[in-house]
């Protein structure tokens, strides 16, 4: 199904997203299970061209990101959650790298691998930040706090449908 777009909500076959402000902040959430989406104003511009940047996404522009404006407040973390979500944002689509990567990256060390996972966990534009493609050593790794369920389906949807446009392209 082609993403539907109504008010900040996106349907899509990966699940639905919610474009919105907690705050000041601008946000990009997945909804499952009870989760309330963020509150969506259509006067809001920058919300605007997040929803329409992500709709362009899940149609299989895996660049639809690299025009969004950069001074928008689209999350606010540390320094250091903010050294890895740009790490992140440096893998490519269709491509994973691990904990360990980053940490590598950043100059921390293998050690640091479960503190990477932690700034992952709290990212407020995890399709903007595309923590779906940092897994574990291991196997998976965990998506939004989770290791299993709703939120781990999503990141395995998310792999698999970059891999596909990808082997596409």
């Amino acid at each position: 199904m082609r993403p539907r777009v109504r008010g900040g909500i996106i349907e899509s076959d990966i699940g639905t997203l919610a474009v919105g402000r907690r705050g000041i902040l601008l946000v990009a959430e997945w909804i499952v299970a009870d989760h309330t989406p963020p509150p969506f104003a259509d006067s809001d511009a920058a919300a605007t061209r997040l929803a329409d940047a992500c709709a362009r996404y899940l149609r299989g522009n895996l660049d639809a990101f690299t025009r969004l404006p950069e001074g928008e407040r689209m999350g606010e973390g540390t320094r250091f959650q903010c050294r890895v979500w740009g790490a992140c944002r440096t893998i490519p689509a269709g491509e994973t790298r691990t904990y360990g990567w980053i940490a590598r990256e950043l100059r921390l060390g293998n050690a640091h691998c479960r503190a990477v996972g932690n700034a992952l966990r709290v990212n407020p534009i995890p399709i903007l930040i595309p923590c779906h493609r940092v897994v574990s050593a291991a196997g998976l790794g965990g998506y939004a706090g989770q290791t299993s369920g709703a939120m781990t389906d999503i990141k395995c949807r998310l792999l698999a449908f970059e891999a596909a446009v990808r082997g596409g392209a």
